[in-house]
């Protein structure tokens, strides 16, 4: 089985993260659910180069949290009407505004490649006309196939202005399925790091988040975390970190807990960058 693209660049970072706080390389050792698919195992045994040898391997599990269904394919759908549009609006908005264009996941998600080029088609030419009457935080909206699309006036920015992006939006039931899905998210994957846990590894789980939803703790872990697991995730979980992504690369890291640390807020000097 192929290893995922985002699994990688998951481990990846984390190897970094880990290099930055210890001081310590360490590299994939084996990748254990791709060995044997028949039953569920952790993602990957991280080992450190290290000359005293005193450091234990990392057990490491990886896993997506959507904010809501299917969020994952409207930021990918984003992204990509996202290019199209700056390409076809390009020299054709003001110069001194950038715009952003909102359209929900119930009309992007549902587009195939036919009905995407026809959204495109119709939008690269409503917003260059709409844009010339738009200033700073004015919007304009209008019905597309029975769903409100609105183009707003963000403000300037050198580098951004004359452009147009993509902004995503949620539905209203998104902020109970964020909840519901990060505690289903570590409800599956804690129980395969306790057993390494308790053959003497240490372990990480990273979860990548889509939403932009759980980069920073808004809440008490204890209530993100299923009751049932207060106890091992305080003591079998060495690494917890919460990975930002965008087209299945790692853009922030955070780090929520190191061994027996739990941040209610996270330090500065556990927040990493991947943009460069």
């Amino acid at each position: 089985m192929k290893k995922k693209e985002n699994e990688t660049n998951a481990c990846d970072a984390f190897v970094e993260i880990l290099r930055r706080i210890k001081g310590v390389e360490y590299c994939p050792e084996r990748w254990p659910e791709k060995e044997n698919r028949n039953s569920p195992d952790i993602e990957v045994i991280l080992v450190p180069k290290d000359k005293k040898g005193q450091l234990p391997k990392i057990a490491v599990e990886h896993t997506i949290v959507e904010a809501h269904k299917e969020q994952l394919v409207y930021v990918n759908q984003l992204c990509g009407i996202e290019k199209e549009l700056k390409q076809r609006c390009q020299g054709r908005l003001p110069n001194e505004y950038c715009f952003s264009l909102i359209a929900p996941p119930s009309l992007i998600v549902g587009l195939n490649k036919k009905t995407r080029e026809q959204f495109v088609e119709e939008m690269k030419d409503w917003i260059p006309e709409v844009s010339k009457s738009l200033t700073i935080d004015k919007s304009c909206s209008r019905l597309y196939d029975k769903h409100e699309v609105s183009l707003w006036c963000v403000g300037s920015c050198q580098e951004l202005n004359g452009t147009v992006g993509m902004t995503s939006t949620r539905p209203k039931e998104a902020n109970r399925e964020r909840q519901d899905r990060f505690r289903r998210a570590v409800e599956e994957k804690l129980p395969k790091l306790v057993k390494y846990k308790e053959k003497g590894f240490s372990t990480a789980l990273l979860l990548e988040d889509v939403s932009f939803s759980h980069a920073l703790p808004k809440d008490d872990w204890k209530d993100l975390i299923p009751h049932q697991y207060h106890s091992e995730f305080q003591l079998k979980i060495d690494y917890f970190v919460i990975f930002v992504s965008n087209e299945k690369r790692m853009i922030v890291g955070n780090v929520w807990k190191e061994e027996a640390q739990i941040y209610a807020e996270i330090p500065d000097n556990r927040r990493f960058s991947f943009l460069h």
